[in-house]
């Protein structure tokens, strides 16, 4: 029998790793003067939660306890620190933008009917989440019973394989689980829902997987903050925001709370959020921001470990600014060694990773597992999840839309934006994994593959109304201007 929910510990574990984080994020983004309230609010509750599983980590390692309100000073202390970090770090002097021209009248009746559609569509979600028990097989068979057993046990007990836990002796403490892959899985996922359950004392309350909905509603205010950024028109920042939120794959990750998914692709998508603005100034603080959602992806889920080294090898190339044939030697370069790896084979034992080997028939990677290629056709099931269900609207016409723009307009054969690289290189792994190895089943079933579409989807909406409209200030040298909208 579950104890009785406390709804002070509750909306404390709500509130404070968003407060914590909005102002670390603050602190962060200050001195670069380009920031608005929209990206400090979106990128600083993701900044806040994984700090906040960071500091329970740490308190078990160091056999402090799980103590909800011990761990709940540790965070609102590290927000209290980013607002005491002395005041030679406060932002620079700007001089106020100029104002802009007046918003057209059905502009304003188009911004308001999207945001009453957004607003009903996730008083709808709530509503699902509260009155209807969770019941997601995945979220069950790898991510929640762990939370439940660091709940009772107050500490993060080890999870081990089903043949480690049969040659464990009796008194050994140790859990299993039915999928004996999720024993390795990264523990971000878990820990945040152990946070909940720690503040609301029980951990049988539907309440406790409201951080997935404030997760889906930040991930859209940091769209809108980002491409109001970028130049984008307040309309334009406003449908792109409805275009996310309203995906139905995107809303039934929310509802079905348990799940890793939605967490993986919005720290994604921050991540390249702040790639972009890197790109645009050089500024440190927002490459700081994407390495540090970076690391949380490799934290959420496996393949968060390829997307989370897709984003830094991105971020590499950015600093790096080689010449666009430079980079085409390089790709050609490491294109020829990748062959002759696959050719001839390589296996080697690598400290603090562990052992790693290709050759042509298959491939071993430390905690992602072991593949064999054997090619399978699975392109029908593609087209139809891209292009025939009713999972992703019409963004994926969009995106061929706007590559189309881009070939007419001789773009295409400029240098590849960040954002572009990135959904390259995560279509060639979603390609590899599920074209080349076991994994066709779970393309040809639409499981799988719909949930590692979710992952790149907010970097694709970005791109998309990235290219569609810009403001002029964009182009401008003025960098020192608060963004408030």
């Amino acid at each position: 029998m579950a104890d009785p929910i406390s709804y002070p510990g509750l909306v404390a574990a709500l509130l404070l790793p968003w407060f914590a984080g909005i102002v670390l994020t603050r602190r962060l983004l200050l001195r670069t003067g380009r920031w608005n309230w929209c990206i400090v609010i979106g990128q600083g509750y993701f900044v806040g939660i994984f700090a906040t599983t960071l500091i329970i980590r740490l308190c078990d390692w160091s056999a402090a306890g799980l103590h909800f309100w011990g761990l709940a000073a540790a965070v609102a202390l590290l927000g209290i620190f980013g607002i005491l970090i002395p005041s030679h770090l406060r932002a620079p002097d700007y001089q106020p933008r100029a104002a802009f021209a007046p918003i057209p009248h059905w502009q304003k009746a188009v911004v308001t009917m999207l945001l009453s559609l957004l607003v009903w569509r996730y008083l709808t979600i709530v509503q699902e989440m509260l009155l209807r028990p969770l019941y997601a097989w995945d979220a069950w068979m790898n991510w929640v019973p762990k939370a439940i057993v660091w709940f009772h046990a107050k500490g993060l007990t080890p999870y081990v394989t089903p043949e480690q836990w049969l040659a464990h002796g009796p008194d050994a403490l140790g859990y299993t689980l039915g999928n004996s892959e999720a024993s390795t899985y990264p523990p971000t996922v878990p820990l945040i829902q152990l946070w909940s359950m720690l503040g609301a004392r029980t951990w049988d309350d539907t309440r406790l997987f409201l951080p997935w909905l404030l997760a889906a509603l930040n991930l859209g205010l940091a769209l809108y903050g980002h491409l109001r950024m970028a130049g984008a028109s307040i309309i334009v920042s406003t449908v792109a925001c409805y275009t996310l939120l309203s995906m139905p794959y995107l809303n039934v990750h929310t509802t079905l709370a348990g799940y890793a998914d939605l967490w993986l692709a919005a720290c994604f998508g921050l991540a390249v959020f702040a790639l972009h603005e890197w790109q645009r100034d050089r500024q440190w603080a927002y490459a700081m921001l994407c390495l540090f959602l970076a690391y949380m992806c490799s934290q959420l889920k496996n393949p968060g470990i390829v997307l989370g080294a897709i984003i830094l090898a991105t971020f590499v190339r950015s600093w790096l600014n080689l010449s666009q044939r430079t980079e085409l030697t390089i790709c050609l370069l490491l294109a020829l060694l990748l062959g002759l790896v696959l050719v001839f084979g390589v296996s080697v034992d690598i400290p603090l990773l562990g052992h790693i080997s290709f050759s042509s028939s298959a491939i071993s990677l430390p905690g992602l597992g072991d593949f064999r290629f054997e090619y399978q056709s699975v392109w029908p099931a593609f087209t139809q999840s891209l292009f025939t269900l009713l999972n992703w609207n019409l963004i994926f016409y969009l995106g061929i839309l706007v590559t189309l723009i881009k070939v007419v307009r001789g773009g295409l054969l400029k240098p590849a934006s960040n954002e572009l690289l990135v959904l390259a290189l995560t279509a060639v792994f979603l390609v590899v994994v599920f074209q080349f190895t076991g994994h066709t089943q779970e393309v040809l079933n639409f499981v799988t593959i719909n949930r590692a579409l979710l992952h790149p989807i907010p970097v694709l909406v970005f791109y998309v109304f990235l290219q569609v409209n810009r403001h002029p200030s964009y182009r401008s040298n003025d960098n020192k201007q608060r963004l408030l909208l």
